[in-house]
């Protein structure tokens, strides 16, 4: 019947509505949570009371490679394991959360390690109806196994005969030996497990198994290797015989651990003179310098600042050697920091101000402008799809500011010459990482000495913290002891090896985006590009790479020089001013540090101009050497030609 009383149509229509739109309130909210949960950072499973697969969000399927409707119905236990499975069982059967490392399979059956915490849910107060994974993917384990394939490659120094035999009777002899059995037995009795451990228990068992004596001698062999802590430290191989002095001494040098000359050629210095930071006043850093030389035309030359035949010294002669300011200014902007950072245009530029004031101008080549040349490579390389999709807002913050920063304060003496004449940064930092501990240091402490430098202020703590440890992985990554590392470790998770006999491959197009998206492979990536746009002057245009190479030798012949005056040890006997050969050096450094590298990361990135000009470039340096080119002198003679000019300042003039 129709209600004809306005209080009771009132209340009726109020109940209507009451009973539509609370219900899609509430339909609203939780379709919020679900879309929280299923972009949240962290990958997340939901399983039922039988751990059947409910739910898995978008982070597992990038990182397990699973579709959902592949896992959903699945038991998780197909994919997830742990080993103490009783013990975890006993803790969720009470109702307690749990947390542990699980073993996770991808879909390629790789394996990786994940800390997770479970959690059970309960619908009716019997017990779980419910069990949630949540997987701290922000954080994997450093030290989870890679996940290229198991015959993905090692970096290129492991090709050396490692695989020596023994005697059927040693090996029988060894086997027979309850030492190793029970060690293993303490072993698998551990409850914290590493990869290498894991490798090298594997081994141990496939000794046992074996029936061929000589496999069993190459296979305990490798264990013996594998138990040495140093895999990654690399020697000439033995099975070639080198003449060649740049071989021998320069590469020996660079290979030895008390003896590095291109440490000081990737990173930063610190020599008793310069224990005190020198300041710069902050409102001295408020205008742009005054002395600089043509304003139109430093405007016209940055246009092209992300050109790969940039010229860094034309900006460096107008400047007058305060490159970093311009060039910083503009690429700073052209990536947004200044938003990013949450920072004003002008505590940025005082911060770069404070920075390039504190690179040490005198220096011939560690100063502001190898400084702006490094993070011009680096803005150069982030312009890559490939980057683009690996590396996020933040990323690309760090690596500006960690190229920017990456030698400040550098003497012009490397990490080796501070340990021999006894500086106050080796005793401060015990020898270890000297020059790169220093720059990270140093790079803190200048910028967060005044509010109006400070482009961090604005940043929450967990941002901050973050960034800066971003900053000082990459500064960190310049030292050149870890080389053949930061190399093997990329050429593992972006190369594939193509036959047994036959060279490295670099098949990045192959390389599952979802692997590099990991966050310790996107560090990874990180330290390559810092590493790359470090030395890659072998790379640049032949004018700009005999410029480098003269500064470069001219700072090294001065260290060797004072090296003798001290009567200390001569780190870099190679480079003596009166016997050196420039093109020489240049052909070994190619040779045995720079080609490998390069190669993958072209690969990997796609900048077949580096490749083009560092090939370019090695055959001028052969032709110079057979012309009997070797000095200093003789470089500048060949720069006089109007194609390979570099204007100098007027101090620079002899």
């Amino acid at each position: 019947m129709e209600c004809s009383h306005e209080g009771i149509l009132i209340n009726e229509l109020v109940g209507i509505y009451t009973s539509s739109v609370l219900p899609k309130t509430q339909l609203a909210a939780a379709h919020a949570l679900y879309l929280a949960l299923d972009r949240c950072h962290d990958m997340v499973h939901i399983t039922n009371e039988r751990n059947i697969v409910q739910f898995l969000n978008k982070v597992s399927e990038k990182l397990l490679g699973y579709k959902t409707e592949e896992l959903v119905g699945r038991n998780l236990g197909e994919i997830v394991h742990y080993e103490n499975f009783t013990l975890m069982e006993q803790q969720l059967s009470k109702g307690r959360e749990f947390e542990g490392n699980m073993n996770c399979k991808r879909k390629n059956n790789q394996m990786i390690t994940i800390n997770c915490r479970i959690i059970p849910f309960c619908i009716t107060p019997k017990k779980a109806t419910h069990f949630i994974y949540v997987y701290d993917t922000l954080y994997l384990l450093e030290n989870s196994g890679p996940l290229s394939p198991i015959n993905s490659p090692l970096q290129p120094m492991q090709r050396m005969s490692i695989l020596s035999t023994r005697k059927s009777s040693d090996v029988k002899s060894a086997l027979s030996e309850g030492h190793r059995r029970s060690s293993l037995q303490k072993l698998h009795s551990l409850q914290l497990e590493a990869p290498i451990t894991k490798v090298i228990t594997l081994l141990s068992n496939a000794i046992t198994e074996t029936t061929n004596t000589e496999t069993a001698a190459q296979i305990d062999k490798a264990i013996e290797i594998l138990k040495t802590t140093e895999l990654y430290v690399p020697h000439l191989r033995d099975d070639k015989v080198y003449t060649d002095p740049v071989a021998t001494d320069l590469v020996g040098a660079l290979l030895s651990a008390s003896r590095n000359p291109w440490d000081s050629r990737r990173s930063s210095a610190d020599s008793a003179r310069l224990s005190n930071v020198r300041g710069i006043s902050v409102a001295s850093t408020r205008a742009h310098p005054k002395s600089f030389r043509g304003p139109q035309e430093i405007m016209e030359l940055l246009e092209n600042s992300l050109e790969w035949n940039f010229d860094i010294f034309k900006l460096e002669i107008l400047t007058e050697k305060r490159p970093l300011i311009f060039l910083g200014t503009n690429i700073m902007n052209m990536y947004d920091v200044p938003t990013r950072l949450g920072c004003d245009e002008k505590v940025m530029h005082n911060w770069l101000s404070l920075i390039e004031a504190n690179y040490i101008s005198s220096n011939s080549y560690h100063n502001s402008t190898h400084a702006a040349d490094v993070m011009q490579a680096t803005a150069r390389f982030m312009q890559s799809e490939r980057l683009k999709q690996i590396l996020d807002p933040l990323d690309e913050v760090a690596a500006l500011i960690a190229a920017a920063t990456h030698d400040i304060d550098h003497p012009g003496r490397s990490s080796q010459f501070l340990s021999n004449s006894n500086s106050k940064l080796a005793i401060l930092y015990n020898d270890l990482s000297v020059l790169e501990s220093h720059h990270a240091a140093l790079t803190f402490k200048l910028s967060l000495s005044d509010d109006k430098v400070n482009i961090f202020k604005n940043l929450d703590r967990d941002t901050y913290k973050l960034l800066r440890t971003n900053i000082i992985d990459m500064i960190l990554a310049t030292e050149m002891t870890k080389h053949f590392e930061h190399l093997a470790r990329f050429m593992n998770v972006c190369s594939l090896r193509v036959g047994e006999d036959q060279p490295m491959e670099y098949n990045s197009e192959n390389v599952d985006v979802t692997v590099l998206l990991q966050p310790e492979n996107v560090m990874m990536v990180k330290r390559m590009m810092i590493k790359c746009a470090d030395v890659s002057n072998p790379t640049r245009p032949l004018r700009s790479c005999i410029e480098w190479a003269r500064r470069i030798a001219e700072e090294y012949f001065s260290q060797t020089d004072e090296e003798k005056k001290l009567k200390i040890p001569v780190v870099m006997p190679m480079f003596d001013r009166m016997t050196c050969s420039i093109p020489k050096s240049q052909i070994g450094f190619v040779d045995f540090i720079i080609n490998d590298m390069i190669e993958a990361w072209d690969s990997f990135i796609d900048m077949p101009e580096m490749l083009t000009y560092m090939r370019h470039n090695y055959d001028k340096w052969k032709e110079l050497n057979d012309q009997g080119v070797t000095t200093l002198q003789d470089i500048e003679k060949i720069q006089m030609q109007s194609d390979l000019n570099i204007t100098r300042l007027p101090e620079e003039r002899r």
